[in-house]
């Protein structure tokens, strides 16, 4: 994405964390049967960054779902309900900033892993530095660690991790961010993105995952 979109997405309302997030959805093509899992009752902004085959077909879940809204949407409460699918019948599972919220995670990973067809893919995030968000409540931050350990616990495999964030001004700027107007935000962020480039050039063995505002993950089945 290049910093004119960066500074669109910003006038749109979305947050630095967010930008950067639906940046990397731009690397995925969704085909088959989608289930979307968490994404409210529109669908989020990430669909406007992924590529489509034409035989993408979504399905959406969440807890807080307002139906009148979306007829294809469906209010379910991870915690404790099964996904109302058959098993090995969906392509890919998406699940985006929601793992922070559920309490009983491996209860939501085994029924992923149950309706996903053999050789099917999760592709999500979870923040790291974002602050405290409750929907309606706020448990976990996971490492790239954490990740990898649960989710080959459950049979997961061939898992590509990738850090949301550019470094520490970027992850400095993301504590105030919200305090500012949209036009100082358009100002400040490529004086943000320029440090944290520059900051590398001269430190390129710093661990980028230390500043990360969150992690993208994809894996399979």
């Amino acid at each position: 994405m290049r910093i004119l979109s960066y500074l669109k997405e910003i006038w749109r309302g979305k947050d630095t964390y967010r930008i950067l997030m639906n940046d990397v959805c731009q690397k995925y093509t969704l085909k088959g049967q989608i289930l979307d899992l968490g994404s409210g009752a529109n669908l989020a902004s990430y669909h406007r960054f992924f590529k489509k085959a034409d035989d993408a077909k979504i399905v959406s879940f969440d807890l807080m779902m307002d139906q009148a809204e979306r007829k294809d949407a469906k209010q379910i409460d991870f915690e404790k309900d099964s996904l109302p699918l058959d098993d090995n019948s969906v392509d890919i599972v998406l699940i985006f900033n929601l793992l922070e919220h559920i309490y009983n995670d491996s209860a939501l990973i085994k029924e992923m892993k149950r309706v996903l067809r053999g050789g099917g893919e999760v592709v999500g995030s979870v923040p790291f530095l974002v602050g405290y968000h409750a929907d309606p409540h706020d448990y976990w931050r996971y490492t790239s660690e954490s990740l990898k350990k649960i989710f080959s616990y459950y049979g997961f495999s061939d898992m590509k991790v990738e850090v949301i964030g550019k470094g520490p001004f970027t992850a400095g700027f993301l504590q105030i961010e919200f305090v500012l107007p949209r036009v100082l935000k358009i100002l400040v962020v490529p004086v943000v993105f320029f440090l944290d480039k520059l900051l590398f050039l001269f430190k390129p063995k710093l661990n980028r995952e230390k500043f990360a505002l969150g992690l993208f993950f994809a894996l399979k089945k």
